[in-house]
């Protein structure tokens, strides 16, 4: 019988705690933590906490992959992700960076195709892509786990502190509070890093995550 204990939440002062046991496969460990994340249903849905990740390293890719499954199952708002070496996520490093306390995050799991559109108030995660055609309207940042390659728009209500960032970055337009910018074709091409978009001394900024 399988041990049910390779996963294990823990509720400290902090925030929550996720203790991994350092000798199974990956693939085992995302088993177990997609269960229990089921498991605690309503447990962790509009919850607002740093999360630390406990008992072995793991590679970006598999940082990525664990927050993936936390959010395809919860409506959890993670204001950042501590990892056994320390180190903060960089796109959880991003999202602590948060201005108004009080706002919210939407978590969509599954592509925007043509025609699709998610507006929301506070900041919106979409695990999946943002095709052409497809529109993101939040009042606070935008996270795209996939390609952007539709419209956004972050921080529409004027909050010009607001940033998107996506795995690989081609809108067609994207917009922080009233200041629009649109990518070159050259830009849009390509194997690239992971980039984010901010607005500095009035300008929109495009950097790599790197």
């Amino acid at each position: 019988m399988r041990n049910e204990n390779y996963v294990i939440f823990k509720g400290t002062k902090d925030g929550i705690t996720v203790m991994f046991d350092p000798e199974v496969s990956f693939d085992i460990l995302c088993e177990q933590l997609e269960k229990k994340v089921v498991e605690a249903g309503k447990f962790f849905d509009h919850v607002k906490t740093a999360m630390a990740f406990k008992g072995r390293e793991f590679t970006a890719a598999e940082e990525e992959t664990l927050l993936k499954i936390i959010a395809k199952h919860a409506t959890m708002d993670i204001t950042f992700v501590k990892t056994e070496n320390n180190e903060l996520l960089e796109l959880s490093e991003l999202l602590a960076k948060e201005m108004n306390p009080s706002n919210l995050t939407k978590f969509h799991r599954g592509s925007l195709r043509n025609g699709q559109k998610i507006e929301f108030d506070g900041s919106v995660v979409v695990v999946g892509d943002v095709n052409p055609g497809a529109e993101i309207k939040a009042g606070g940042n935008i996270i795209v786990l996939g390609q952007l390659k539709g419209m956004a728009h972050a921080g529409c209500k004027g909050m010009t502190e607001a940033f998107v960032t996506a795995i690989f970055m081609a809108p067609v337009q994207l917009r922080i509070a009233d200041i629009i910018t649109r990518f070159p074709e050259e830009n849009k091409r390509g194997p690239k890093p992971p980039e984010y978009a901010f607005v500095q001394n009035g300008q929109i900024f495009v950097m790599a995550l790197s």
